[in-house]
């Protein structure tokens, strides 16, 4: 798994918790890494669940609580740099991250395996079904980028997200459809 995840979970948790809590759940979890990581490097997603479940107990919330709210702080780091005219509209730019920006990790990074992030519909500006599918188990960190994505367009409060492949639902693999508020 890519580092630069790593690195923003760590300054989420510090940002969260505070350095010092941080560092004694790393010294606690005992972490291969000991958790010194760097954007470009490349680590085990075992090692990212010991590093979010630790946070998300720390900060007595559940896993997927944790992971969707960090999903909102990790996406304007992700792009950031990335020219994104946010006079277009979000589904536009939702529409360029399987096809575009994830091609873009892979050639950057040829042992980067991003999760299949793609438009399963689109009616315009009204509604939007994002699929993804994953061999890590992160639709709730998908989510909260998708929330991200509505907030940094400028499009907050004007859309209802809700998650809507059949039940019971995995982690692996989810729907989103994306609303028009009436």
């Amino acid at each position: 798994m890519k580092g630069a995840l790593f690195v923003h979970l760590i300054e989420f948790g510090q940002r969260e918790l505070g350095e010092e809590a941080v560092e004694r759940e790393i010294a606690r979890l005992n972490l291969p890494s000991r958790g010194a990581y760097t954007a470009i490097g490349m680590y085990s997603f075992a090692e990212f669940e010991q590093l979010r479940q630790a946070f998300a107990a720390a900060m007595h919330m559940e896993g997927d609580a944790l992971s969707r709210q960090f999903g909102r702080y990790a996406l304007p780091l992700l792009v950031a740099g990335r020219a994104i005219p946010l006079t277009t509209h979000p589904f536009d730019f939702l529409e360029q991250v399987h096809g575009v920006i994830h091609q873009d990790v892979r050639k950057l990074y040829r042992d980067a395996n991003p999760p299949m992030v793609q438009v399963a519909a689109r009616q315009g500006s009204r509604r939007l079904v994002l699929r993804y599918e994953s061999k890590r188990p992160m639709a709730a960190f998908c989510r909260g980028m998708l929330e991200a994505t509505i907030d940094l367009f400028g499009c907050a409060g004007l859309y209802r997200i809700e998650r809507i492949d059949v039940r019971p639902h995995t982690d692996f693999f989810a729907e989103f459809g994306v609303d028009l508020k009436e």
